[in-house]
């Protein structure tokens, strides 16, 4: 019982996660999606798409970091990708520390051990994790039919593709889905038209899909 009862303060503290709201929408209602939410979904997303994956990649492992990957916003929140990012990753790095001290040493060990291969992106499994948590909300946002929220005045096809290709494009199949999510926010009148989404259009970015 004792053991048990060790990791339970770990456990009731990432509960939190249910009220941490993020800045993407939720399909049918007019709010944003909380962190817990977002795990879960991102978790389900690579299960889907694993046929995505290169060969011999451990989906079991993809998992896990996505499991994790988001816990330390218990302390630290959840800081979107377009806000400035100074002091972000020590923030996030002090409050992983915080939260996974909770816990006995084994379970310390593997929890901080997942959620560093995840920031490192050494690792294929880690690169798979990170692209689709990049997927995630460009399909949430912008899969037709997109409900109509407020577009983000700032957001341009050419940032979001400088922004997000870095993360995904060495998943050829899941880059094809990314582009033609930014030409379906186009067409949808969520985004602008610009030279990117152009470029985008004229190479067929619909390829693939």
């Amino acid at each position: 019982m004792s053991a048990l009862r060790d990791r339970l303060d770990f456990f009731v503290a990432t509960d939190a996660l249910k009220a941490e709201q993020r800045s993407t929408w939720i399909r049918n209602e007019p709010r944003f999606e909380t962190v817990a939410e977002h795990v879960w979904h991102t978790t389900l997303l690579a299960m889907l798409f694993a046929d995505a994956a290169p060969d011999g990649i451990d989906h079991n492992k993809v998992r896990d970091l996505l499991t994790m990957h988001d816990l330390v916003e218990v302390f630290a929140g959840d800081v979107p990708i377009w806000d400035a990012q100074d002091g972000v990753e020590a923030r996030e790095w002090a409050a992983g520390l915080k939260l996974t001290a909770m816990l006995p040493a084994d379970q310390r060990s593997r929890i901080d051990a997942l959620w560093q291969e995840f920031q490192r992106q050494e690792t294929t499994e880690a690169r798979f994790a990170r692209a689709i948590d990049a997927l995630h909300p460009m399909i949430m946002s912008w899969f037709p039919p997109a409900i109509g929220h407020d577009r983000v005045a700032d957001i341009t096809p050419t940032r979001l593709v400088e922004r997000k290709q870095p993360l995904i494009e060495e998943f050829p199949a899941l880059w094809s889905l990314a582009e033609w999510l930014v030409l379906a926010a186009v067409e949808q009148g969520f985004l602008n038209e610009d030279e990117t989404s152009r470029q985008l259009a004229a190479k067929g970015g619909s390829d693939g899909i």
